[in-house]
């Protein structure tokens, strides 16, 4: 991220990575101008102003009750009636009225239905490959969003989300509601109180791993499944059944990743590389099928991929090289 100075609302303008801030499209961006608006609280302003501009127009989201709509209106139905009860009034005052009536109508609808709307607005945060977003939602709830993946939720229901690849939940438990945390996926649904789990819905299939508390999944089938700290469940609702149910003994295994690394303990290099592709979006080509049994054991990062490359041909004793889309491993 280049360094400049944000004196006027044109700089913010001009900075492409403000407009991806404001319209919360990119991950790293998001992050920078968080980091940034909290150390410089001064120009708060200058950010709200811009941030505006590049939303469109700014609307006054005041809430408007229904007692308070229904007033207004008898009073505008009462004022049309001593209108029309009154001795012939102006051709020009009656077209005033009619116009006057219809416009507060229409004024009245668009400020109930803009509240609404925005209100209830859906909100989407999305990772490209090789990145990784914490996000904190509106009830205390922290998610470690993993790359190539998206988690959406409405702006007055944070404790419903949508996940699309894979995330890391720590949920905030609410004790005096015993407000029920919801993760939904095309596979299942995962129903929380309060507690620290993983959901990846990579590889056609919905796998979830629960480090800590208790949780229960709504298969799609109508199944339910109880789990406790240490399980791993993976479903498939294409296959319409439950594809693995384990326990795992070194949790960080499941979790590394949102830390920005990659565990591998004694697995294959051809699952290794699968994740690889997963994180950072390349295809993989192995050149002799001896390669994809070499087991490997360590650690690479998510977030660099020359570095990832170096690491795994160090620790399997292979060759890796880069090639467009594609990383093509053969024997050294």
């Amino acid at each position: 991220m280049i360094k400049k100075q944000y004196n006027t609302i044109n700089d913010f303008l001009e900075d492409v990575s403000f407009k991806n801030w404001a319209l919360q499209n990119n991950g790293t961006d998001i992050n920078f101008w968080e980091f940034w608006i909290a150390n410089n609280p001064e120009k708060n302003e200058l950010v709200n102003k811009a941030k505006d501009l590049v939303l469109g127009v700014s609307f006054n989201k005041e809430v408007v009750s229904k007692e308070k709509v229904a007033f207004e209106w008898k009073k505008l139905e009462a004022k049309i009636q001593e209108k029309t009860k009154a001795p012939k009034a102006s051709k020009s005052k009656v077209l005033f009225l009619r116009k006057f009536s219809a416009a507060a109508s229409i004024l009245l609808l668009f400020s109930l239905g803009f509240y609404f709307l925005n209100s209830n607005s859906k909100i989407t945060h999305k990772t490209n490959y090789g990145e990784i977003l914490n996000i904190k939602l509106q009830d205390g709830s922290d998610v470690t969003l993993n790359s190539n993946s998206s988690l959406s939720y409405y702006k007055n229901e944070s404790r419903r989300v949508w996940l699309s690849g894979e995330a890391f939940f720590q949920v905030d438990k609410k004790i005096v509601t015993q407000a029920k945390f919801w993760v939904i996926t095309k596979d299942l649904s995962v129903e929380v109180y309060g507690t620290s789990f993983n959901v990846s819905t990579k590889q056609e299939k919905t796998a979830v791993f629960l480090e800590e508390g208790n949780i229960w999944l709504k298969l799609k089938n109508g199944a339910d499944k109880k789990m406790i700290p240490g399980n791993y469940i993976s479903y498939s609702a294409e296959e319409n059944k439950i594809l693995e149910d384990k326990n795992i003994f070194n949790p960080i295994i499941k979790t590394s990743w949102k830390d920005g690394s990659l565990l591998f303990e004694n697995l294959s290099l051809e699952k290794a590389m699968e994740k690889i592709e997963e994180s950072y979006g390349y295809s993989i080509v192995f050149k002799d099928d001896n390669s994809k049994d070499i087991l490997i054991t360590g650690a690479v990062p998510i977030t660099n991929i020359n570095i990832c490359i170096k690491a795994i041909e160090k620790s399997a004793g292979v060759l890796i090289v880069k090639k467009e889309n594609r990383l093509i491993i053969s024997k050294k």
